[in-house]
């Protein structure tokens, strides 16, 4: 079977990504693959920001809540999950649209990832209770020692990518920038369209603050209740954007409106350090968020099919 066309809208938390990716698949025959690393966790949909159905418009969502426990889901998991969902659109004559705002299974479909052989001598744990101890930013100088170009792309703040850097040197021996050259992917031979959505930043800061009281008034923090009643606590979503400052108001550390408010705050730094990550990538082409008529010009002017 021959290697699908791939399109994937991407961009920051809020700008409307999903919405976009409704609209492209109903004008040209397509399904949604997500690449939320969230949305894949079953029940966990407010705090994710998982389309309702009607919102979805009868296109088909692939790869969203396919997890019914708390295991880790991880790039590899990605790929290969994704890669079986983009053969099996694409066989049935549909295109596959891949949607969402984790950067690393993005980037991950066209550069690939490093097949890990030695055996693990520093635990991602241990990195963790590390930073815990003496600081992010401890971390990052650590990486900055060793691959100063990685640390520079990933920056002070994402704590994920500052950990799973240093277990990669401290593990395989060689700086990620290094690694990553080594990297293997299922897609290789897809042709990929790349479109990034921008907003002004003030229009997208206020499109974040909508969505979180969005949220809330959905019942976020119910959820988050109802959740810490059948999930244990270490469950990956737990710790993620919103799930997390809810669970603080829960345990009595935070008022309701300072948990609302530090959504909000932490929602616009991660939209800040995803359209770092993004900008850094050269074969994306950026359209604004309302001008998916460009997007679509754009295919036909390229006829992939």
């Amino acid at each position: 079977m021959s290697q699908p066309t791939m399109i994937q809208v991407l961009g920051p938390t809020g700008v409307g990504k999903s919405a976009v990716a409704v609209a492209v698949a109903l004008a040209i025959g397509g399904e949604v693959i997500s690449a939320d690393s969230m949305q894949v966790y079953r029940d966990f949909n407010i705090g994710t920001g998982k389309l309702k159905p009607e919102e979805m418009a009868g296109v088909p969502h692939h790869l969203i809540d396919c997890l019914e426990d708390c295991s880790q889901f991880n790039a590899a998991k990605f790929l290969r999950e994704a890669h079986a969902c983009a053969l099996d659109i694409s066989a049935r004559g549909a295109v596959p649209i891949v949607c969402g705002g984790t950067a690393l299974y993005l980037s991950a479909m066209i550069r690939g990832i490093f097949p890990e052989s030695a055996p693990r001598r520093v635990s991602r744990e241990r990195l963790k209770r590390i930073g815990r101890r003496r600081g992010l930013d401890f971390l990052w100088r650590l990486l900055d020692a060793h691959d100063p170009e990685y640390a520079r792309k990933v920056g002070h703040r994402d704590a994920v990518r500052i950990i799973r850097g240093l277990e990669i040197y401290y593990n395989q021996g060689l700086p990620p920038t290094e690694i990553f050259k080594k990297s293997v992917t299922p897609f290789a031979g897809c042709r990929f369209f790349r479109f990034g959505l921008y907003r002004d930043r003030e229009e997208l800061y206020c499109r974040i603050e909508r969505r979180v009281d969005a949220m809330v008034q959905s019942g976020l923090i119910d959820e988050v209740s109802s959740l810490r009643g059948r999930y244990p606590p270490d469950c990956p979503p737990f710790s993620s954007l919103g799930y997390k400052e809810a669970g603080l108001f829960l345990d009595g550390k935070i008022s309701l409106e300072e948990a609302v408010d530090l959504i909000k705050r932490n929602s616009r730094r991660f939209a800040k350090r995803q359209l770092s990550w993004f900008r850094q990538e050269r074969d994306i082409h950026w359209f604004h968020a309302d001008r998916i008529d460009g997007i679509l010009e754009f295919l036909e002017g390229e006829k992939p099919w």
